[in-house]
């Protein structure tokens, strides 16, 4: 029998996620500290199924979006980037200019938001981590009310 594709759960504050097999429809909430690392379980019926444990705080999409920085630690230089992942708390994008990046450079994004307002965001944030091909940033303003503004009303609602 085939596996059907991976089902993402989120891990809730208490660090329990609660399973739903997809096969019988019997539930079950456990511990994060069971599984981790493991992608297959089964529950009471003994079908298998894979899941995706998210320990993200904050729901992360992959929009198509292109943008511009600033690096203000690094002269104010500026560069082209491509959203590759995006959320109310930080975003991740790759650009020309990766090797250029710093841990805890202070950056300002812009980009245009797909929406029918093609509504600008632009942002101030500090480098958090740099790979190969990507930079990752936080955010470093909203705090809890990043999901009232338009860019949480775009990721929740708009982002499907």
């Amino acid at each position: 029998m085939k596996m059907s594709e991976p089902k993402k759960i989120y891990v809730r504050p208490d660090k329990t996620v609660v399973l739903t097999c997809p096969h019988c429809g019997k539930q079950r909430e456990v511990h994060t500290s069971l599984f981790k690392g493991k992608s297959k379980l089964r529950i009471k019926c003994c079908d298998v199924f894979r899941v995706i444990i998210e320990f993200r705080k904050r729901v992360r999409k992959t929009p198509q979006l292109k943008g511009t920085y600033i690096n203000h630690s690094q002269k104010d230089s500026k560069g082209d980037l491509a959203v590759l992942d995006l959320s109310v708390t930080g975003i991740s994008f790759t650009c020309l200019s990766i090797h250029l990046f710093k841990m805890d450079d202070e950056i300002t994004v812009e980009f245009m938001l797909d929406d029918e307002h093609r509504t600008i965001i632009r942002k101030d944030a500090i480098v958090r981590n740099i790979r190969k091909s990507s930079v990752g940033c936080e955010f470093t303003s909203d705090g809890d009310l990043a999901f009232e503004g338009p860019l949480g009303y775009y990721i929740m609602y708009v982002l499907q």
